[in-house]
């Protein structure tokens, strides 16, 4: 079973909140490491009031306050602002939520928020002490708290409703934090929060310099603080639901902004979807008519389509094999379904597998030379000479295609570009031509390092380029963060809000970790992973290393 974040004390919260990996939850590379900048912070603030720390003015009236990785989700318009928010102001934050006394105020406010027939599986959980792939953990609980408990609901209701909110941690309304902590226009209101929520409500101001809509997105921290107003909502949508005389006959699962609601009667569950629609309008959330439906096929449509394409196609491509007789139509395959369902969760599976299936292939191998029968000697006493020599692994199929390949699936898939970068840093590396290698590689980065509203893949492709920049002693990239990589004078985030006494030792250079860089090579590898490995090698456990799962099944 998932651990949750409530069930820590206030300390131990706010310890998982000062983590790097809960300071972002997107994967990064291995390199960047945010915990000496964390530690820095909590120690050089400690208990200091906000006020008292300020520089005669707050975040909320600067520009670059936070550091944006925008993610381009469809590799043409569409971008997912993604954000390292400020160390200083994620730790004021932290603090205020994790303090003694307003963790036990929100961890009652979560409790309160807990009805009968309405479930949130979205809070965020512990992860294993090493993960066998980023947020596995996560995922796992997803897995078991959503899909697979709307399938077993299958068995009790007829039919799902199936919607989603368009755009939730942007539409956010930071004054529904106080309305959630006061449990405003509920049948248990509290007159308690009002200060937690007020504080919080101007530090979410700080992130959006001074914009009063919208949190950001990629922390943890965020997650719990969009919890805040939706376990609220669960609660208004219970009272509202009881005032129509709806007590009993449904059952509702909710992981964030995305929402399943089973019910067997279908004029019930439209009216139960009408109702929702007005309680998220009343807090400025919108459904997303394009992801809304009732299904009378619960099971299937309990299931991602991406999922049910996987699953579907198996005796095409599976965890055992691939019917492909080359590479080169297996990946082609791969970018068909990306471009069905695009940045889908079965996608990086694939990947991920069809990467396994390129490290097979440049495994050294064994083989049987055939008998060698030697002129002038007798046969029947000499008999066959057989030898068994050890060969390289080798790619035959054109790599330089098969690139271009990985390069447009990275480009329509910039959420998972790193996993198609993976897969070309493993081909071109086995070129011994250093000239057809590096030919590849530029034109690669050159490509990719065009697109727009791209930081995220950009941060990626250095992992892969680094040691021929460093050995060009160029850095093609405009990224901050890629060029602190290269050692240059770059301010990731504006702390002059801040007083001079709390920055002049600010730890930046520590945020890309000098000892992983090093050993970097031009084969990207995911730091789970590394991890993971490791802690095996540590506890010498007999597994197979080289078919780690990517999802669990």
């Amino acid at each position: 079973m998932a651990k949750y974040i409530t069930s820590l004390s206030s300390k131990e919260a706010l310890d998982f909140m000062m983590r790097s990996e809960q300071f972002h939850n997107y994967e990064l590379p291995e390199y960047f490491d945010f915990d000496n900048v964390l530690d820095f912070v909590r120690n050089v603030i400690g208990d200091k009031p906000y006020d008292e720390c300020l520089n005669g003015q707050s975040a909320s009236e600067l520009a670059d306050v936070n550091l944006d990785i925008l993610l381009n989700k469809d590799g043409r318009y569409a971008v997912r602002p993604l954000v390292l928010c400020n160390p200083y102001l994620y730790y004021f934050l932290a603090r205020e939520i994790c303090g003694a006394k307003n963790w036990d105020s929100i961890k009652e406010h979560f409790d309160k928020c807990t009805v009968l027939h309405i479930k949130s599986c979205a809070m965020p959980v512990i992860p294993a002490k090493v993960e066998s792939f980023h947020k596995s953990t996560t995922i796992l609980n997803w897995w078991n708290t959503m899909e697979q408990k709307a399938i077993e609901l299958s068995l009790d209701y007829r039919y799902m409703f199936v919607s989603d909110i368009t755009n939730c941690y942007g539409s956010v309304n930071p004054q529904a934090i106080d309305w959630a902590l006061s449990r405003k226009n509920t049948s248990i209101p509290t007159d308690e929060n009002h200060v937690i929520a007020s504080n919080i409500i101007c530090y979410l101001k700080d992130f959006q310099q001074g914009r009063n809509i919208g949190i950001p997105q990629g922390s943890s921290l965020f997650d719990l603080t969009g919890e805040i107003i939706l376990a609220y909502s669960d609660l208004l949508l219970s009272e509202a639901l009881k005032k129509e005389g709806i007590e009993d006959g449904y059952e509702i699962l909710r992981y964030r902004d995305d929402y399943r609601v089973f019910c067997n009667e279908k004029d019930v569950l439209e009216r139960i979807s009408y109702i929702l629609q007005q309680i998220l309008g009343s807090l400025n959330f919108r459904m997303n008519s394009q992801k809304t439906f009732i299904s009378d096929s619960i099971i299937s449509d309990a299931i991602k389509p991406d999922k049910i394409a996987y699953i579907y196609n198996t005796p095409i491509f599976n965890k055992k094999g691939c019917d492909f007789d080359g590479l080169q139509k297996h990946l082609l395959y791969i970018m068909m379904f990306g471009r069905k369902y695009p940045n889908s969760g079965q996608l990086r599976i694939m990947l991920s597998d069809f990467d396994n299936r390129v490290q097979e292939r440049l495994k050294p191998h064994k083989v049987k030379v055939q008998p060698i029968f030697h002129f002038g000697i007798d046969e029947e006493k000499a008999g066959p000479v057989e030898k068994e020599i050890e060969l390289p692994g080798k790619i035959v199929e054109n790599i330089k295609a098969m690139s271009a390949i990985c390069t447009q699936i990275a480009l329509e898939n910039v959420a998972h570009a790193h996993y198609a970068l993976r897969i070309i840093s493993r081909m071109t590396d086995s070129i011994k031509d250093d000239t057809l290698r590096n030919e590849i590689i530029g034109k690669v980065s050159r490509k990719l390092v065009k697109q727009p509203n791209s930081t995220y893949g950009k941060l990626w492709l250095q992992n892969m380029t680094y040691r021929n920049d460093v050995q060009n002693h160029t850095c093609p990239y405009d990224v901050r963060l890629c060029r602190l990589v290269m050692d240059e004078d770059v301010k990731l985030w504006n702390n002059d809000w801040l007083k001079d006494e709390l920055t002049e030792d600010f730890p930046q250079k520590s945020v890309v970790n000098s000892e992983t860089l090093a050993k970097v090579t031009p084969v990207i590898t995911f730091r789970e992973t590394r991890a993971y490995l490791e802690s095996i090698d540590d506890d010498d456990i007999d597994i197979d290393l080289d078919n780690i799962p990517s999802e669990p099944y």
